[in-house]
Order: structure tokens, then C-alpha cells, then sequence
């Protein structure tokens, strides 16, 4: 149920957008005195149908801990376009099962492996730097 503290913790952005500049910058992200803020549809339904698909999906149960997913994803050569399409797998089984999961990149060159570890873009190029990506085998920073 949506309760009135959640609707505030978010709605005061779209109502009050000028208390974004502090909050930027504590995130260390510069925010143009002349920058805009509007509200766009908050909806991310698909409402047609995509095709993604990860080359292998293994559930594990191991006898002394917790069951995760396997994510295993062959990759022949640098794809700039992995790294969104990595982040929507790791999220989607997450969501989907309700489980861990580890996405396993299996390169078949030293380069593409060395490429493959990232740290990826993750959106705008001024975001913050923190976080880790769930879907990077050495657990690198993104940015």
C-alpha cells in the first residue's frame, strides 16, 4: 500500500524541484543554474513485445548457503551496448525470481575478458561515481 511518507519522499522533487541543486551536490554532480526539471511518465511498462535473452540461466542451490542464479552470458567480442543489456538481465531475474544473481562473462580473448570486467557507463556522464555494478565480475566501480 502506498502510504503518504512515500508519496512525499518523491513527489517533493517534482513539486520543489529547486531542492535538487543541494542534493546534487552532495553527489558531486554540477547542476546548471539555467538547468529545467520536468516530470515525465513514470511508467516503464513495455507495452510491446522484446526479445532479450541471456545465453544461459542456471539456478543454484549450493547445501550451505542460500539458492542464486547464474547468469552466463558468451561474449566474442567488445559490445558497447552489453553493459545496458547486462544491467536489464541482472534486474529482470532479480525481479523475476526474487533471487541473487551473478552474471558470469565468458570471453574467448584476453582483450574482450579485460573489456568484459568494465566499469561501464552506467548514464549520464556527470552521475555520481559510487555504487557497485552487479553485473561486473570484479565488482568495479561504475561510472
Amino acid at each position: 500500500m502506498v502510504t503518504s511518507a512515500h508519496e512525499g519522499s518523491h513527489r517533493i522533487f517534482q513539486e520543489r524541484p529547486e531542492i535538487l541543486a543541494p542534493v546534487f551536490g552532495v553527489l558531486g554532480i554540477p547542476l546548471s543554474e539555467k538547468a529545467t526539471v520536468d516530470a515525465v511518465v513514470s511508467d516503464v511498462t513495455e507495452t510491446k513485445s522484446l526479445e532479450r535473452r541471456v545465453d544461459t540461466v542456471l539456478r543454484i542451490g549450493p547445501s550451505d548457503g542460500d539458492d542464486f542464479l547464474l547468469a552466463v552470458e558468451a561474449q566474442g567480442r567488445r559490445d558497447e551496448k552489453k553493459a545496458s543489456s547486462w544491467a536489464y538481465y541482472v534486474a529482470h531475474l532479480q525481479t523475476k525470481y526474487e533471487l541473487p544473481v551473478l552474471l558470469l562473462v565468458v570471453c574467448q580473448d584476453r582483450t574482450t575478458a579485460k573489456w568484459a570486467v568494465g566499469p561501464f557507463d552506467c548514464g549520464t556522464a556527470a552521475g555520481p561515481r559510487s555504487g557497485r555494478t552487479p553485473w561486473s565480475s570484479d565488482r568495479t566501480n561504475c561510472r
